[in-house]
């Protein structure tokens, strides 16, 4: 009876210690650098601008290799916190809802999603007139050679999401293989955006643990 509980605890250590995550004495720890590694085969890349130092805004670098891939991914989502602030990695985005102010805001949107998609939709001449106080906001720009103006929904400062669900139209509406997925129900007032193909979405399933949805499906 000892020979057999001793071999069914050698054949539990064997495969719960080769880097299965239910292994009961911890999680295996992963490197910063295969987890990016592993995330750029999901069309994730780190921007020039961007050093590994960058990744360690909120957790060091023990802590993003003790839990693989969920902080890194959400720094990867993030900007730079010093000069020239721009982002991390271009197709993620942590969007903090509260940002339309004044006039520009909605520019910046929509130059952040072009970023994202690189320049998927190709929009030029883009605009914008926001008045918080007066409650109107627009965003207006040229899409293969037509005039397209949205108006959006004034509240407060708070940025109105169907500008972000209209552009995913116009990316489904060419036929686009990259669209907008997005999770706007774990981060508070924060939204998590990405931008992938379906073959790089199915990836990101696969490796992440932080849920993302088409966002034409969370409306």
């Amino acid at each position: 009876m000892k020979l057999i509980t001793l071999i069914i605890i050698s054949l539990l250590f064997t495969q719960f210690s080769q880097g299965n995550d239910m292994w009961p004495f911890g999680k295996k720890k992963i490197s910063v650098e295969e987890q990016l590694s592993k995330i750029q085969e999901c069309g994730i890349h780190m921007n020039s601008d961007s050093t590994l130092e960058d990744l360690f805004i909120w957790e060091d670098r023990s802590a993003i290799e003790s839990a693989p891939y969920k902080p890194i991914i959400e720094a990867l989502a993030s900007e730079i916190e010093r000069e020239p602030y721009s982002p991390i990695s271009n197709n993620l985005w942590m969007c903090d809802y509260e940002r339309i102010e004044d006039h520009g805001a909605y520019i910046e949107i929509i130059e952040r999603l072009e970023l994202m998609t690189n320049g998927a939709l190709d929009l030029t001449n883009i605009s914008d007139y926001v008045d918080v106080e007066e409650g109107t906001a627009w965003v207006q720009f040229e899409f293969r050679g037509k005039q397209i103006k949205w108006e959006a929904t004034v509240d407060n400062d708070w940025l109105d999401p169907y500008i972000i669900v209209k552009y995913d139209e116009l990316l489904k509406s060419l036929g686009a293989d990259i669209r907008i997925y997005s999770n706007h129900t774990d981060y508070g007032q924060v939204a998590f955006f990405a931008a992938f193909s379906s073959a790089e979405f199915q990836c990101y399933k696969k490796l992440s643990p932080i849920k993302l949805e088409l966002i034409e499906n969370q409306t």
